[in-house]
């Protein structure tokens, strides 16, 4: 990051974030870092764009940074949005380079167990066609997401397209017990990859920009750690950032106006977390991980490293990265047990 220094003075280099949702506790990293001014401590101004329509993050991206050039533009999404959409459209020129969720928390939650016969599945506009994948004897419908609980709990749909860390908590405080949740990852061979993965314009990551775009990760890793380490503090820190930027939560029906459900969102958000701890750092993607679950969702139509940067936030290579053998080991045993239930019933 010594580029960013020039005879002992920072330099302030224009950063523009889209993120891919409202500021919330899955943006914790970037909360604290924001407020403890940890970006201005390493040199990078940074601003928000607009809070865009789902599935457009990269396109936004991409427009921002032709019409900015000098600047450094960055983005977050899920892989499973991300790389199906640059294999669609090439010309979008954008890459990964880390994440802060190991695991994606898409699930479906609904009031009845959707194996006992057909739902209507209300799902995001940029999640149908994956949907439609995953539960092809069921009706998917693209729904509105400021209202998606409201409508699975007047009926209009019997599941909605819903996140472990965000509806489900919500719900169960609505409801007074717990929905019913069928998380994707994995499920009939799914492999949804990394989440709120961190993107930039691709020519972000010559020259000087690249510095750039490593110090927006160290500073966010950073902001991961403290909220890992102090939930409830990180916590304020989502909610003074909220002020600081106006991103509102666009009046939605799955936002629980408690502390206690901030908390317990932005605990479960931290555990995702964890699982990028490679070496020295949060935020690690591990390339097999990210190959594995590409080959899935372009039907193993792609390269290797397909729309990944494998080298711009990565521990030193003389650090064991034993928390992704031990993931590995732990997944092997989750996908043998199952496999062994399926096939004796017990």
């Amino acid at each position: 990051l010594k580029s960013l220094c020039t005879q002992g003075k920072r330099f302030q280099h224009a950063l523009s974030l889209q993120l891919d949702y409202y500021m919330s506790p899955q943006f914790a990293g970037v909360a604290s870092a924001l407020v403890n001014d940890s970006y201005a401590s390493k040199g990078i101004n940074i601003s928000f764009l607009p809070t865009c329509p789902v599935g457009e993050e990269q396109a936004n991206v991409r427009k921002h940074q032709d019409a900015n050039p000098s600047d450094v533009t960055m983005g977050t999404v899920e892989q499973n949005i991300f790389s199906p959409t640059l294999a669609a459209n090439p010309g979008l020129k954008t890459t990964a380079v880390a994440a802060m969720f190991a695991k994606s928390p898409l699930c479906i939650a609904s009031l009845e167990d959707p194996s006992k016969g057909t739902l209507k599945i209300g799902t995001h506009e940029d999640t149908v066609d994956l949907m439609k994948r995953i539960f092809p004897a069921h009706d998917v419908v693209a729904s509105a997401r400021a209202t998606k609980n409201t409508d699975l709990k007047s009926g209009n749909v019997g599941a909605i397209q819903a996140y472990t860390t965000t509806e489900v908590p919500c719900l169960r405080r609505e409801l007074g017990h717990d929905p019913v949740v069928t998380p994707l990852e994995g499920l009939n061979g799914t492999k949804l990859g990394y989440s709120q993965v961190v993107f930039a314009a691709y020519e972000c990551l010559e020259g000087d920009k690249r510095a750039v775009v490593q110090a927006f990760c160290e500073a966010t890793f950073e902001g991961w750690g403290q909220a890992i380490r102090n939930p409830e503090q990180a916590a304020e820190m989502v909610r003074e950032a909220k002020k600081m930027l106006g991103l509102d939560d666009e009046s939605n029906d799955h936002w629980y106006p408690s502390a206690d459900f901030e908390v317990e969102m932005l605990q479960k958000c931290n555990d995702y977390v964890k699982g990028t701890f490679e070496g020295d750092r949060y935020g690690v993607i591990n390339s097999s991980n990210w190959n594995a679950a590409n080959d899935w969702l372009l039907k193993g139509n792609c390269d290797k490293n397909f729309g990944f940067d494998p080298n711009a936030w990565q521990p030193p290579k003389n650090l064991l990265s034993g928390n992704n053998l031990a993931n590995k080991i732990l997944d092997d045993a989750r996908s043998s047990a199952i496999l062994f239930e399926e096939t004796y019933g017990r």
